[in-house]
């Protein structure tokens, strides 16, 4: 269910940063995928809720205590054996065209939304974000396939190349619109009784 809630917020998400960019021409992708992902699970070693802190074993062994903020509401739900699943992704989709006037005038659009799981259902969050930027190509790298980026905030990212052909075509301080697309599913599965 909260898989659901993840991607039905993504999509809406990514439709109306999509949506800032309706008057742009056809783009032509560079970079289009996932650029890192990672999922970790943890067992509930020990919960205590007077101090709001949560102990979980990793699969290491290793043992870790973290305190727990007051947004999560269901911290009464956890309990010793259960076990916590985070899986995050960043995606990106690089698009090689002059941005519009729109994307000119607001070179850097961020859009963000969260979701918790019902209440009929374990404890459960989903987070979304989605980045647009205007940026332009700062150096290429055709051996490594690989191309990097500077935004309007002065940051420099390096992209692997989907299309590696398309490399060819690309010019060093030519602009080009990036959306970054960033998600956070955070599952608590009930251990056996």
């Amino acid at each position: 269910m909260t898989v659901m809630i993840l991607k039905r917020m993504t999509l809406a998400l990514i439709g109306v940063a999509m949506a800032a960019c309706a008057s742009a021409p056809e783009p032509v992708d560079l970079a289009r995928g996932e650029v890192a992902g990672i999922k970790i699970s943890a067992t509930v070693e020990s919960v205590d809720l007077a101090a709001r802190k949560i102990t979980l074993k990793g699969a290491n062994g290793h043992l870790e205590t973290y305190s727990v903020g007051p947004e999560v509401k269901r911290l009464g739900e956890v309990k010793v054996g259960d076990t916590i699943t985070l899986d995050y992704k960043v995606a990106a989709v690089v698009e090689l065209r002059q941005p519009t006037e729109e994307e000119k005038k607001a070179p850097l659009v961020l859009v963000e939304g969260s979701d918790r799981a019902p209440s009929d259902r374990p404890p459960g969050a989903a987070f979304a974000r989605v980045v647009r930027v205007v940026a332009f190509v700062e150096a290429v790298d055709t051996e490594a396939k690989t191309f990097s980026i500077r935004g309007p905030l002065g940051g420099l990212i390096q992209i692997p190349v989907s299309n590696p052909e398309r490399l060819a075509s690309v010019k060093i301080w030519q602009k080009v619109v990036a959306k970054f697309i960033e998600s956070a599913l955070l599952q608590v599965e009930p251990g056996s009784k």
